[in-house]
């Protein structure tokens, strides 16, 4: 776990570097459309990679990990017809 989390970081640092570098003004605008893409992309990898990286350190810590269902099952209030249906 602890190899898979140091790479998880060396790569959230590389996209990182991609998506800081500026994009060149004199592209044409396909291609200068496409780097915005591909930089988009790279933010997103990103994003994902640190936070599959805080959820492993987190369960490695023994801390419960959230899920957006039971957030979901949280933010839900039952209306009439739920209060008294059968469970």
């Amino acid at each position: 776990m602890k190899r898979l989390i140091e790479s998880g970081k060396k790569a959230f640092d590389l996209l990182l570097e991609e998506v800081e570098k500026p994009i060149d003004p004199e592209l044409q605008d396909d291609k200068a459309r496409n780097a915005m893409k591909a930089k988009k992309e790279c933010f997103m990898d990103a994003q994902e990679i640190l936070t599959t990286i805080h959820k492993i350190e987190s369960q490695n810590s023994g801390e419960r990990v959230k899920d957006a269902l039971s957030e979901e099952e949280k933010a839900f209030q039952a209306g009439f017809s739920e209060k008294y249906a059968k469970k």
